[in-house]
């Protein structure tokens, strides 16, 4: 099994920065491998990127930066569902640039949890109907 993976052929990636997403991601439903990458210039925010596919790369963020009361909107089965499980997840929204201005937005909707342990992850779609997918971070 290799240790470590290249990421633009300059980016040496450890074992335990790879996260396994057996669902894939809401338009990456194919793609199950990706690496979890900080990059000091880039702060707060992370990059998500697949290893299977070296075009796709999704910048992610921990949304409890920005939004203290987030958590407030997780179903109580799922927070119970990580309890169980002893899950050491880590959260985190999808960032992009919509609009014609190119506001950067966060998707509060479907955020990313990361269970370091298992080393894996998933995407929950939350009900809370008052999640927006385009949060304006402005």
């Amino acid at each position: 099994m290799r240790t470590n993976f290249l990421f633009s052929d300059q980016t040496e990636i450890a074992e335990e920065n790879i996260i396994n997403f057996p669902e894939g991601l809401i338009g990456f439903e194919n793609l199950k491998k990706f690496a979890l990458i900080d990059d000091k210039s880039f702060k707060p925010f992370s990059w998500l990127v697949s290893l299977e596919r070296g075009d796709v790369a999704i910048p992610i963020v921990n949304p409890f930066l920005l939004i203290r009361e987030y958590q407030k909107k997780f179903p109580l089965e799922l927070l119970k569902e990580l309890k169980e499980n002893n899950a050491q997840y880590q959260v985190f929204c999808v960032v992009s640039k919509k609009g014609q201005n190119g506001a950067t937005t966060l998707n509060l909707k479907g955020p990313i949890f990361i269970d370091y342990i298992k080393r894996e992850g998933r995407q929950v779609i939350l009900s809370a109907d008052m999640l927006p997918v385009n949060y304006p971070l402005n």
